[in-house]
Order: C-alpha cells, then structure tokens, then sequence
C-alpha cells in the first residue's frame, strides 16, 4: 500500500458527494484534500464544460490522467497523506483501476442509487455528459462496472457528515495514518 498519498473530491456541483464527504474526511484526518478536477481547471485554463466543447473529450481525459499520474506522484513524493478526489469518468477510464492498484492506492467508491445520483444532477449546470435521464442512465451503466472494483464501497445517499463517520466507523481509513485513500463517486455525466 502506498504511504502518503492525500485524496479527496469536489465542488458542489458532482452528485455523488464527492466534495464536501471528502473534503471534510481530509478535514478530520489532518490529511491534505485534492480536488482532480480542480488540477484539471488550473492546467488547462479553462472549466470543464469548456474543455470537452473546445477539445473534446479525448484531451480531457489525457489532461486527466496526466493530472491524476502529477497529483499522486506528488503525494508520493512529499510524502503527504491525501485524500484525492476524482470526477464520475475517471475512475471508469481503460487502465485507471490497474494504474491506482499498481500504485497501492485504495479506492473507496462513494455509492448512491442511480435514481439520487440523477434527482442531483437535474439541478445542476456544467455537466458536459448529462443530456436526458436515458443518456444518464446508460452512462452509469457503462461504467458501473468499473467502479464495482473499487477496494471499498460507502452509501452517499446521506448527508456528508454521515458518510464520513461511516467511512472512519468501518475503520477504511485511520487517523494520523500515511496511507492514501481515492474516493470516487458513481459514474455521472
């Protein structure tokens, strides 16, 4: 297991609680908190949206695992306990699951019901994959199976407090620890 690494999620606008769960998990574990998608923004100089409007989603995802291989080289080289959080297609990218296993960096799955994930996204803005509730719903499933190999699994259907007492009640991850630990949300557009 790779000592070390922080990681954590994101803003408000992803559905699955990937933000505030994880960002107050880092919080109570003094534990450095990394937003994926925020190193994406800051690299490229443009907000996502803009990126798959004027890139594609083909750069995007080069622009993310470059980011994803800097933040965890990082973690590992400061040697910083981090919690890194990764946006819903990260995870469900061609090789990412080896690469993070490779890398002894566990991945806790923060899980809702399709039907949660979607009631969320229908409220939100800067999606640049969410169209209708079909296209959403045969997104998720397209990656659900990626995330069903993450190390640990945590219901995010409840409010972020809740997961997170949930997440150090199962003992997944341990105070004042060196282990890294990547949160990810269920596949979303």
């Amino acid at each position: 297991m790779a000592k070390g690494i922080p990681t954590l999620k994101r803003r408000p606008r992803r559905a699955s609680g990937r933000t505030f769960a994880p960002q107050e998990l880092a919080r109570q574990l003094a534990w450095r908190f990394v937003d994926l998608d925020d190193r994406i923004e800051e690299s490229a100089g443009l907000a996502i949206p803009q990126m798959f409007e004027r890139l594609g989603e083909p750069a995007f995802r080069q622009i993310e695992a470059d980011q994803l291989r800097a933040a965890l080289g990082r973690a590992t080289e400061m040697k910083e306990s981090t919690v890194l959080a990764l946006g819903g297609g990260t995870y469900a990218q061609p090789g990412c699951p080896d690469f993070l296993r490779a890398a002894g960096v566990p991945v806790l799955w923060l899980d809702s019901s399709v039907e949660v994930l979607l009631a969320r996204c229908m409220t939100m803005t800067g999606r640049p994959l969410f169209r209708d509730e079909a296209s959403f719903r045969s997104l998720y499933d397209q990656r659900l199976p990626s995330y069903q190999l993450a190390d640990y699994r945590v219901d995010s259907s409840g409010e972020p407090a809740q997961v997170v007492a949930e997440i150090l009640r199962r003992g997944i991850v341990a105070s004042g620890g060196n282990t890294s630990h990547l949160l990810v949300e269920k596949p979303l557009p």
